[in-house]
Order: C-alpha cells, then sequence, then structure tokens
C-alpha cells in the first residue's frame, strides 16, 4: 500500500456513511470480518458499536470475533471467518508480526483487509490503516509527566509486548521524558485490568519508591490505579493511561489517574467501516490515515463528559 499520512486534527469529525459495494434497491449483503485483539476492552467495544451501526444500515452482516488475547486464537478464527466467505476483513492484531499467516490468507483469497488501531508489520498486505497517532499519545502523556514528576522519579510501565500501538505510545513517552525518569521495569499486563492488577502491586512491593506508572492502555492503567489504592500508596504514585476511556475520566475527575492520551474510538469506528466500503466500491480512499491524540488530565477533565467517549 502506498505510504500516504492524512493527520487528523480532530477526533470529533462526522463521518457519513458511504453505500455499500454494488448497492441497489436489493443487494446481496456484503460480509465483514471483525476481530480485535480482545472484547473485554469498552475501548474496542465501542469501536465495533460504530461499525455495526452503519453495516447494519446498509443491510449487510458484521461476524465479530473475541480471540482474548490469543494469538493462535486470533488466526484460527481469523480462518473461520475466511471460510465463512467474508468479503472483507476488519482486523485490529494481537500480535503485529505474528498475524502475518492470516494476510497472507486473505492475499491469496483476495480478500481486502482493512487494519484498524495497531499497525501490521506487513503493512504491503492491508489495503487501508486507520488508528490514533500513537506515538502522539505517547507524547501527549510525556510531556504531562515532565510537569508533574520530580527528575529521577522512577517508573513503571506496563504493555503489550509485539504490539505497534503499544511500542509507539511508549517510544512517545520515553523519548519525551529523556533522562528526566529512571524506567524500573517494563512488563506485559496483555491490555486487561485483571492482568494487570497483581503485577503492579508486586512492582509496588518490589519499588518502595516507585513514583509511577504508565499504562499502555486505561484498562492496564487502572489495574494500576486499584494497585495504588490496595497498597495504601495513593498519594506517593502516579497514574497515567492512554484510551480517554470513561472509567479513566472518571479516575481523573477522581483525582487517582493523572491523565490519559485520549482517543476517539468511535471514529476510527466510523472511519474503518467508510474506508471499507470506498474499497469495496472501487472508489478513491486514503489508504492510511492517523488521527491525532490530546492529554485529558486534571487540568481540563472538565471539558469533557465522564459518561462517554469523545
Amino acid at each position: 500500500m502506498k505510504k500516504t499520512l492524512i493527520a487528523l486534527l480532530t477526533a470529533s469529525m462526522v463521518i457519513s456513511p458511504a453505500l455499500s459495494a454494488g448497492a441497489q434497491e436489493e443487494h446481496e449483503p456484503v460480509v465483514f470480518g471483525f476481530t480485535v485483539t480482545t472484547n473485554n476492552n469498552p475501548f474496542f467495544a465501542e469501536i465495533e458499536a460504530a461499525v455495526r451501526s452503519v453495516v447494519e444500515e446498509n443491510g449487510d452482516v458484521l461476524i465479530t470475533s473475541d480471540p482474548q488475547s490469543d494469538l493462535q486464537t486470533q488466526i484460527s478464527q481469523c480462518e473461520d471467518m475466511i471460510a465463512q466467505g467474508i468479503d472483507c476483513l476488519l482486523l485490529c492484531p494481537i500480535d503485529s508480526a505474528a498475524i502475518k499467516p492470516v494476510l497472507t490468507l486473505c492475499d491469496e483469497q483476495d480478500i481486502p483487509v482493512v487494519n484498524f488501531d495497531t499497525d501490521v508489520v506487513d503493512v504491503d498486505l492491508v489495503d487501508a490503516l486507520i488508528a490514533t497517532d500513537n506515538y502522539s499519545a505517547g507524547v501527549a502523556v510525556g510531556k504531562d509527566m515532565l510537569e508533574k514528576l520530580p527528575e529521577g522519579a522512577k517508573l513503571a510501565i506496563l504493555d503489550i509486548p509485539s504490539n505497534v500501538a503499544s511500542d509507539a505510545r511508549i517510544q512517545g513517552v520515553l523519548d519525551t521524558v529523556g533522562d528526566h525518569v529512571e524506567v524500573v521495569d517494563r512488563l506485559n499486563g496483555k491490555g486487561d485490568t485483571g492482568v494487570a492488577l497483581p503485577i503492579a502491586e508486586d512492582l509496588i512491593v518490589a519499588n518502595p519508591d516507585l513514583a509511577a506508572f504508565f499504562g499502555m492502555n486505561d484498562p492496564m492503567a487502572i489495574g494500576c490505579v486499584q494497585a495504588v489504592k490496595s497498597q495504601e500508596k495513593g498519594d506517593e504514585i502516579l497514574v497515567w493511561g492512554v484510551d480517554g476511556s470513561p472509567e479513566a475520566k472518571q479516575c481523573v475527575s477522581e483525582g487517582t489517574m493523572v491523565g490519559t492520551g485520549a482517543q476517539s474510538p468511535a471514529t476510527i469506528g466510523k472511519v474503518t467501516i467508510e474506508t471499507a466500503y470506498k474499497l469495496l466500491a472501487g472508489e478513491t480512499f486514503e489508504e492510511k490515515i492517523y488521527i491525532e491524540s490530546f492529554i485529558i488530565n486534571g487540568d481540563n477533565i472538565s471539558e469533557y463528559s465522564l459518561e462517554g467517549w469523545q
């Protein structure tokens, strides 16, 4: 695919649904396959809901799978959807490189792939990419850390290994904070609150002078918030995340989380399905769309609803 970069500077844009491929008064339903890291994440649920709304409005079909953060399950479920005869795969990979067998199979069977949220490594095997500018999300968080953490503060990071979005967010933080903080550990929280909680508790015990957590996404950051509370370290350890989820914004409002690099999953979902329909209809479409991120913290939390996504 071409390497065109389009930055959308607002997450509140209005997207008009495109008509399905070959749409007529009566048409053969277009069948989309949809897969994400895990459905146990409100961010992905919001994307799926935005996609489903447009698909069903057009009288088409969306098949959703839930690999529950297991790579082999995701590959197997994608193979099943391909066998069911999907017309297009909407893909957020668990492992950006190891998902290649699915991409190769789609290529062999002429099934277009719209990659969203997390970039695959083999970009030439997908037709389009729609994602938050994950590096900018890390930069936004890193700038907030510089303002709130003293020099030499110890930081622990919870990430998802082999995930391009995770790596980009963390690199954005690290490039921004430089030598201002010391990273004491970087562990796999699998993007999940329940997984992150005991890991964060162990990190607090192992590092009595820990100053901050960065959860690569809000579910992991909320696990860190819960760990800080359980270890009675609320006055000592600061927590940042990425997503701008309603739960995270509630934590920011309460003061239990410092900030979150905001995304708009509804925008990602709408742009993803709009791009898929344009692709199937043979229309012109942007092949790479990055949506800018920004910080939500105590300074601006009053500007955002706590009950929904931005």
